[in-house]
């Protein structure tokens, strides 16, 4: 079996990587924080250390895998950009290759959204899966108009969550929307009855 493993580029070894299993098959790693654009630094316009999966980096990454056969996902992540997970689950979802999650520990808010990705989306025992809506922060004066805007923007957000949440676990969009907005932890076990997951890993 031929193993060739790529870091991506960043800083340490990369918030992510992606191991080539012969000709047909890839391993990812995605530990971190979900974001769009890696952060950088304002006075040195250095990279800003830390663990993120950036949502540019990774599916310019992705382009090489889109020939390949079967493709493997380790997810641990607290989350991050709402937009940036939907966006990966997307790109994952739409591949030709068959998709496997697992989730190494923690598949939390938008990491969970990607975690979805998968056909098969496998948990441990001691994993954990959070899903919640969408939240934003608002910095400065805002009027009426401009508040109803930034809500039917997070309302948009969570209904496409859903949407992802329901067509994974084939159940009612209604029954999806009760554990979101109740924001639902769930062990593995939970994770599998509640059909977030497939299987568990024993």
């Amino acid at each position: 079996m031929k193993m060739k493993t790529r870091t991506v580029p960043g800083l340490g070894c990369g918030p992510y990587s992606i191991a080539l299993v012969g000709e047909d098959e890839a391993e990812i790693n995605m530990y971190g924080e979900v974001i769009k654009t890696r952060p950088v630094d304002f006075w040195t316009g250095e990279p800003v250390p830390g663990e993120y999966i950036v949502q540019d980096e990774f599916i310019r990454e992705l382009e090489d895998l889109k020939e390949k056969r079967a493709i493997t996902i380790h997810i641990h992540s607290v989350g991050g950009d709402a937009g940036a997970g939907l966006a990966i689950y997307n790109r994952l979802k739409n591949l030709e290759a068959k998709i496997k999650t697992i989730n190494d520990g923690l598949a939390a808010s938008a990491g969970s959204v990607i975690f979805m990705a998968g056909e098969e989306r496998l948990v441990n025992p001691g994993s954990i899966l959070m899903v919640h809506q969408a939240s934003m922060g608002i910095c400065g004066m805002c009027n009426i108009p401009e508040l109803k805007a930034h809500i039917k923007m997070l309302d948009a957000y969570n209904r496409a969550m859903i949407n992802a949440y329901s067509e994974r676990t084939g159940r009612d969009p209604g029954e999806i929307k009760g554990l979101v907005d109740r924001e639902t932890w769930m062990t593995g076990q939970e994770a599998v009855d509640n059909g977030f997951a497939t299987e568990l890993i024993e």
